[in-house]
C-alpha cells in the first residue's frame, strides 16, 4: 500500500547541505510536510514541539561534525527513535560512519537523481509504518491478554469464595465423619470431597497466573523441610487416584531441606501430580525426590513420572506454553495454564524445568532447584511456619480461658460480604460469643464503634469498604485501637499480607480455613490478652517495696500499641493530678477521653481487666503506697490526699491491694532486720 506524503514530516537540517534549497525544493514537490533547521540545538528543540517522522542532513561537509551528530542524535532519549536518512560521496566501507549500528538509518551515495531521494525517503517510511502497526496490534493483544488474565482473575475470585464456603463446610463435616454409619454416603462425601479440591485447586492456578502476568508475584523464602510437604501433596490425591485405579507412589526418604517459597512448591507439585493423573488411564505415577550435585553446586531434584498417553514430538516443545492443549482423543479439560504456571514458578526460582515423554508409555518431569540459594531479591521469612494441626493443637481449651465465671459471652464481630461464610462462622461461634456482623467495612465500622466488640474477624475484598481500610480506621481510632482484628483473604502470598500487618492487623488467614483453626487463632490471641491482664493485675507484695504502678504499666507497653499506651498513660496522668479530688469518676474520665462511659469501660476492661472504677482505684493505691514510704503523713491525712474521706474504706481499699493493712505494711521496712542464724 503506498504511503501518503503529506501525512509525514520531515525534519532537514540545512546546516549541513551546500544548497539546501535543491533538497527543500525536491521533497516539497513530493508533498512532503517539511520543518527546518540550522543546527543540531535547534533540531532538539523542534523535535520537542513537533515529533517529525524523519531526519535529513548531508555528512560532506564536515565529515567528523556530522558523524558526531548523527551519534548524539541516535543517544539522546528524545531523538533516538526516529529514523536518519543522511546523503553522502563517501562510498568506501571504511568511511561509512559508525552511527549505521544504530537502527533506523540508511544513507544514499552521490551523485543522486531527486526521485531517488524520494523513493529512498519512502522507504524508511514505509518501514516505520510497519513498525508502528506492528506496535498497535502488539499493545492491542497486550491489552486483549491483560482482559482475559483479568477475567480469569475476577471469575477465580469470585468462585473461590463459595468453593471456599464447600471446603470449610467439608472440614466440619470430616470431623463428624465417625457418626457417619452409611457406607454409601460416606463414599458420596469423599468425592465431594475430591471435586471440590480439584476445583479450588484450578481456581488458585488462575489466580496465581494473573498475578504473575501482572509482574506482582515475589519469592517469599523461607528454611523447610520439603519431605512433608511432598508427602502431604501426594496424600492430597491418593484418593483421587484410587478412584481411577492409579497407583500413586511416593519415593521420598530422609530430610530435604531447602530455601524456597514453600506456597510456590507446593503449587508445582500439585500441579505435576494433576497433570499426571489427567492424562494417565491406568499404571503408576511416581514422585521422587533426590539430591545431585553438578560442577560441585548442590541441587534438589523433582522427579514426576507416569506410565500415561505420553506426549507427542509436535507437542513436546510447546507443553509448557500458557493456553496450550494438545489436541486428540486425550485431551484433556482444563484453561491450559497448569504446566505454564509451574514453569513460571520454577524460574522464579532460578530452576530448571524439562519434560521427556514417548507416546502410550508415559511422561516424567524434572525440576532443578538450588539447594542453598539465597535470592537476594526475594522477600525473607523465619522458618517457624505452623501445619494447621499444630496451631489447633496449641490452642488453649475454652474451659481454661476464665478461671471465674463470666456475667456475659465475649462480643465476636464477623465482616464479611459472603453470605455463605458469614453464616457459617456465626454458626460455629454462637456456642461462646455473642456474635455480631457486617456486610461491608462501613457496617463493620459502625458496629465496631456501637458494641466495642472483644474481637473482630474481617474479610479484605468488600464492597463500601475493604478490610484494610476497616483495620487501619479502627486501629487509629483510640476507641478500637486495641480490638484484636483477624483478617480473611483469598490472597496466599506473604507479600499481600504486609499490608495489613502495616496497618495493624493482629493475624491472618487465607480461605478457605476451617472453623477449627478459626478458634484456635482467636483463642490464642484473647488468651495473650488475658495473660497480659493477669500480669497487670498482680499486686504489690510485702516483700517487694518498689511494685509502683510504673512497673506494672511496664507489662504491658511493649505489648499495646503506641495508641492504646498513650490511653493507659493519659487516663492514669488523669487521676494522679486529681488525687485529692473525689470528682474522679467515670464521668469525668470519659468525658475527658472523649468517649462513652460504656466505651471506656469496654476498653479499660480489654486493657487492664479492671473497670475504669477499680482502675481509677488501683491508681490510687499505688500512689499511697508511696506517700505511706515517705513516713512524712499518717493515715488519716494520707486518706484525704488520695480524695477519701472515710478512713475505714480507705484500709479497706489498701488491704485489698496489698495484702495487709497500711501500718503493718510500713512495720515491714521499721523493724530491725533479724541477726543471721549461725
Amino acid at each position: 500500500m503506498p504511503i501518503n506524503n503529506c501525512q509525514y514530516t520531515l525534519l532537514v537540517i540545512t546546516s549541513s547541505f551546500r544548497d539546501p534549497e535543491k533538497i527543500l525544493k525536491t521533497l516539497r514537490e513530493a508533498d512532503f510536510m517539511l520543518l527546518e533547521a540550522s543546527n543540531q540545538q535547534e533540531a532538539i528543540q523542534r523535535i520537542r514541539t513537533t515529533s517529525p517522522d524523519l531526519i535529513l542532513l548531508d555528512i560532506d561537509k564536515s565529515v567528523r561534525q556530522e558523524n558526531t551528530i548523527l551519534q548524539d542524535f541516535k543517544t539522546n532519549k528524545i531523538t533516538g527513535a526516529i529514523p536518519v536518512l543522511f546523503i553522502t560521496s563517501m562510498t568506501s566501507e571504511n568511511h561509512i560512519p559508525e552511527c549505521l549500528n544504530y537502527d533506523n538509518i540508511d544513507f544514499i551515495t552521490k551523485p543522486f537523481r531527486p526521485q531517488e531521494l524520494v523513493i529512498r525517503v519512502q522507504h524508511q517510511l514505509s518501514l516505520l509504518r510497519a513498525e508502528r502497526v506492528i506496535r498497535r496490534q502488539n499493545e492491542k493483544l497486550k491489552k486483549s491478554l491483560e482482559a482475559r488474565d483479568k477475567l480469569y482473575s475476577i471469575i477465580a475470585h469470585d468462585l473461590r469464595a463459595p468453593i471456599g464456603t464447600i471446603k470449610m463446610i467439608n472440614s466440619s463435616i470430616e470431623a463428624q465423619k465417625a457418626k457417619i454409619k452409611d457406607p454409601q454416603i460416606s463414599k458420596l462425601f469423599e468425592m465431594i470431597n475430591e471435586t471440590t479440591e480439584e476445583a479450588f485447586n484450578l481456581l488458585e492456578n488462575l489466580l496465581r497466573w494473573t498475578r504473575n502476568q501482572n509482574g506482582k508475584t515475589k519469592i517469599y523464602a523461607t528454611l523447610f523441610n520439603l519431605t512433608p510437604v511432598a508427602r502431604q501433596v501426594v496424600s492430597l490425591f491418593s484418593a483421587i487416584a484410587n478412584a481411577k485405579e492409579i497407583e500413586l507412589i511416593n519415593r521420598i526418604e530422609g530430610k530435604f531441606d531447602i530455601f524456597a517459597d514453600e506456597d510456590m512448591i507446593k503449587t508445582v507439585l500439585r500441579n505435576l501430580i494433576s497433570n499426571a493423573i489427567k492424562y494417565t488411564e491406568q499404571g503408576k505415577i511416581t514422585l521422587s525426590l533426590y539430591p545431585t550435585t553438578r560442577n560441585g553446586v548442590t541441587y534438589t531434584e523433582i522427579k514426576v513420572s507416569d506410565t500415561g498417553y505420553g506426549i507427542s514430538a509436535e507437542a513436546l516443545p510447546h507443553v509448557f506454553d500458557r493456553y496450550y492443549q494438545e489436541s486428540g482423543k486425550h485431551q484433556a479439560s482444563g484453561t491450559g495454564i497448569g504446566l505454564a504456571l509451574v514453569r513460571n514458578l520454577v524460574e522464579l526460582h532460578e530452576g530448571e524445568i524439562r519434560v521427556e515423554s514417548i507416546q502410550n508409555e508415559g511422561s516424567t518431569f524434572y525440576i532443578s532447584l538450588l539447594t542453598d540459594n539465597i535470592y537476594p531479591n526475594a522477600l525473607h521469612g523465619d522458618s517457624t511456619k505452623q501445619t494447621e494441626e499444630e496451631m489447633i493443637s496449641e490452642a488453649v481449651p475454652e474451659d481454661s480461658q476464665n478461671t471465674e465465671p463470666e456475667t456475659s459471652k465475649p462480643i465476636l464481630l464477623i465482616v464479611e460480604d459472603n453470605e455463605d461464610i458469614q453464616k457459617y462462622i456465626a454458626e460455629s461461634f454462637s456456642d461462646s460469643f455473642e456474635v455480631i456482623t457486617g456486610s461491608n467495612g462501613e457496617e463493620g465500622k459502625q458496629q465496631a464503634l456501637n458494641r466495642i466488640p472483644d474481637i473482630i474477624v474481617s474479610d479484605i475484598m468488600m464492597p463500601v469498604m475493604d478490610g484494610i481500610t476497616l483495620c487501619r480506621q479502627l486501629k487509629e481510632d483510640v476507641r478500637t485501637s486495641h480490638i484484636p482484628v483477624i483478617l480473611l483473604t483469598a490472597k496466599d502470598s506473604l507479600q499481600d499480607k504486609e499490608e495489613g500487618y502495616e496497618v495493624g492487623a493482629d493475624s491472618y488467614l487465607t480461605k478457605p480455613f476451617s472453623a477449627s483453626l478459626l478458634r484456635s487463632r482467636i483463642n490464642n490471641l484473647l488468651d495473650s490478652r488475658k495473660k497480659l491482664i493477669a500480669q497487670f493485675q498482680q499486686t504489690g507484695t510485702s516483700h517487694n517495696p518498689n511494685s509502683h504502678l510504673d512497673e506494672k504499666r511496664s507489662i504491658i507497653t511493649e505489648a499495646l500499641s503506641k495508641l492504646d499506651n498513650e490511653f493507659i498513660e493519659k487516663i492514669t496522668q488523669l487521676v494522679e493530678d486529681n488525687l485529692s479530688s473525689e470528682k474522679i469518676d467515670i464521668t469525668y474520665l470519659s468525658d475527658k477521653m472523649c468517649m462513652s462511659g460504656s466505651t471506656l469501660y469496654r476498653k479499660m476492661k480489654a486493657l487492664t481487666g479492671l473497670s475504669t472504677n477499680e482502675y481509677i482505684r488501683k491508681v490510687k493505691m499505688q500512689n499511697t503506697e508511696r506517700i505511706l514510704l515517705e513516713g512524712k503523713y499518717n493515715i488519716s491525712e494520707i486518706a484525704y490526699k488520695i480524695g477519701m474521706n472515710s478512713t475505714g474504706y480507705f484500709r479497706q481499699c489498701f488491704k485489698d491491694e496489698f495484702g495487709v493493712s497500711p501500718s503493718d505494711y510500713l512495720k515491714q521496712f521499721t523493724s530491725p532486720t533479724p541477726p543471721p542464724s549461725s
